[in-house]
């Protein structure tokens, strides 16, 4: 009889949930490539609780960790590749020995467990704000609602406050005003997800929801902020530009929380974050409406 398959644990230390997501196609290919089974800790363990690729997904502090009996690996380490000049599957996987991703393989998935009770809505806005290099003004998501409510449109707010240890920072999604249907902090993640399944268009910062929505078939209208969004792509049928929109300022330096982003002369805004404009006129060709 042939041995038991050897068992590793997989430490996935980053606090992210979009990073984690990223995770996910690697952790699948070290299934498909090896013998082994594996263990995954990390922060987001409900991510990955009907995940096939492992046996097991427990919280990265789970006392068993300190105790496990097999080899670990770790699969999110900062000080082994610059994480802003890279593409995140590629970050994680290069470590590892499996080199870079083919586009096939970069393709994103989620596995929900829940049944699916979300509604359906022409636009979906996640309202994240975090660092204001990576946030769009609240006053520039009330105005794109409204102009979407204008043309008869169904919008909804999704997302989750939730504070960041690791960042040491609130993080948020504002609800809007007027007829927009609110469901921030109302919705389980597996909830989310259905919600931004069946959207028209779906509209993110470059954060977890619209990570998650890669494994989706909705058009997703990504605002770049301060990471080129190369290094975020979303990739389905191996092609990072599939339904997918990014909308990016006039600076591709990776400002992080870095209030010092570089500011155009005598103006106020931060070069990285997208003008109003621009945002819109993308929504709506998503849409198909004129802009």
């Amino acid at each position: 009889m042939s041995a038991a398959p050897e068992r590793v644990g997989l430490v996935l230390a980053c606090e992210g949930m979009g990073d984690c997501l990223f995770a996910m196609a690697v952790i699948r290919k070290l299934r498909r490539s090896s013998s082994y089974t594996f263990d995954l800790f990390t922060h987001h363990p409900a991510l990955f609780a009907a995940c096939p690729y492992v046996e097991s997904a427990r919280p990265i502090d789970d006392p068993a960790l300190a105790t496990y009996p097999h080899r670990t690996v770790r699969l999110f380490e900062l000080d082994k590749l610059p994480h802003w000049k890279m593409d995140t599957f590629d970050f994680i996987s290069i470590p590892l020995g499996l080199g870079q991703l083919s586009f096939r393989e970069k393709q994103l998935e989620y596995f929900p467990r829940e049944p699916d009770q979300a509604e359906r809505f022409d636009v979906v806005l996640n309202t994240s704000m975090t660092w204001a290099t990576r946030s769009w003004p609240i006053e520039s998501w009330q105005r794109l609602a409204d102009a979407l409510l204008a043309r008869g449109l169904s919008v909804a707010v999704v997302g989750k406050d939730v504070a960041s240890a690791a960042d040491k920072l609130q993080k948020r999604s504002p609800p809007l005003a007027g007829g927009v249907r609110n469901l921030v902090n109302t919705l389980s993640l597996d909830q989310t997800y259905f919600t931004i399944a069946k959207a028209g268009v779906l509209v993110s910062g470059q954060n977890g929801l619209s990570v998650l929505a890669g494994a989706t078939d909705t058009h997703v209208v990504v605002l770049g902020l301060s990471i080129e969004w190369c290094k975020r792509a979303i990739y389905r049928h191996e092609d990072p530009h599939y339904k997918a929109t990014y909308v990016s300022g006039a600076c591709e330096v990776y400002c992080g929380h870095d209030a010092t982003c570089p500011l155009p002369e005598n103006r106020g805004e931060l070069r990285c974050v997208p003008g109003y404009e621009a945002v819109e006129a993308a929504v709506l060709r998503a849409l198909v409406f004129p802009a």
